[in-house]
């Protein structure tokens, strides 16, 4: 099984604690094959998180259920260590795909295949929904959010030392909050393809005219 965007032996392990860490690359595949396998249960839709049992992730992984409990103690550790798993992975996927010369010049991009991301699989986005939901976790969700604004910011930071890092971080937070909305918002419509389309070109747009902007003005 292939993680979407890498290697799943080089696909990020969860920031969560482990029962144990996967040091080799065939035991950090392991793992990184069991959160694939949670993330495609969670894209079936049918079934609340609670319910999916660590046997059923085991199957869908392909993998013995002993190998399993090595790492994870029961199915809401499987899904914390989902939601923490995917912001690095997806941050690096993402980088990857988006065309530029600079970081600066990708961003647009970048955001964009962001949100298509969660639209483009909108069974696995509600099922995501579903989970943090049943388990409370929302705050869970403003601390994975916070950490993808801060990758976006550390690297424009990188490009454009001279810009305040406070003005980077405020526009990395509202470029966040922009696709969670947007996706929050398109999940349960029903647009055409020319429809959604436009809304992420508007995006697009945006994000390039916000990022011309605050690296424009001089520090204050």
């Amino acid at each position: 099984m292939q993680a979407r965007g890498g290697r799943l032996d080089s696909a990020p392990m969860p920031t969560e604690p482990l029962r144990k860490q996967p040091k080799q690359s065939r035991s950090r595949a392991l793992v990184a094959s069991i959160l694939e396998a949670a993330g495609d249960l969670l894209g079936k839709g049918a079934e609340d998180p609670a319910d999916v049992s660590l046997q059923k992730i085991a199957e869908r992984a392909g993998v013995g259920i002993g190998s399993l409990y090595d790492y994870f103690a029961n199915s809401e550790g499987v899904w914390s260590g989902f939601l923490s798993w995917t912001t690095e992975r997806n941050f690096s996927a993402l980088e990857a795909q988006a065309e530029g010369a600079t970081f600066t010049e990708r961003l647009p991009n970048l955001v964009d295949a962001s949100l298509a991301l969660y639209l483009d699989a909108p069974g696995r986005t509600r099922g995501i929904i579903m989970a943090i939901v049943r388990f409370g976790w929302v705050p869970r969700v403003v601390q994975e959010r916070d950490r993808f604004a801060h990758l976006l910011a550390a690297k424009l930071g990188a490009e454009h030392p001279h810009v305040p890092r406070e003005r980077l971080d405020r526009l990395s937070e509202v470029l966040c909050d922009a696709v969670i909305g947007i996706v929050l918002g398109e999940l349960w419509r029903e647009r055409s393809d020319a429809a959604r389309a436009e809304v992420r070109q508007v995006l697009r747009d945006l994000v390039a005219r916000e990022v011309a902007a605050a690296i424009a003005r001089p520090p204050a």
